[in-house]
């Protein structure tokens, strides 16, 4: 999933918004630099290709808390049925470049 990621955030980097890009494809270890990194940051947006309910972003956001975050935080994924596995479920889904980077333009509305 990065590359859709890197796309949006160098779309939204070009349109001036401050954003960055952590890759965290796992929570079998916290990273505690960067956890405490991001707790600082006023928002947070997680996108995966899991489902919303059951994948990393509901873990990270607790990570997220436990170091102390408290800023908007979001998490994008699968949240709609569909044929998984397949590239045209990502638009389908909203976790295409497009998708995320108007998930993160909404939030910061």
């Amino acid at each position: 999933m990065p590359l859709p990621v890197l796309d949006a955030v160098l779309t939204l980097q070009d349109e001036g918004i401050d954003v960055g890009l952590v890759n965290k494809p796992t929570l079998n270890v916290d990273d505690d630099e960067m956890l405490a990194r991001l707790a600082s940051a006023p928002f947070v947006l997680v996108a995966e290709a899991l489902n919303v309910k059951t994948g990393v972003g509901s873990r990270f956001g607790s990570a997220l808390l436990r170091h102390g975050f408290r800023g908007a935080y979001h998490h994008v994924g699968i949240h709609r049925e569909g044929s998984g596995g397949l590239w045209q479920q990502m638009g389908y889904q909203g976790l295409d470049s497009r998708g995320i980077a108007e998930s993160v333009r909404s939030r910061l509305r």
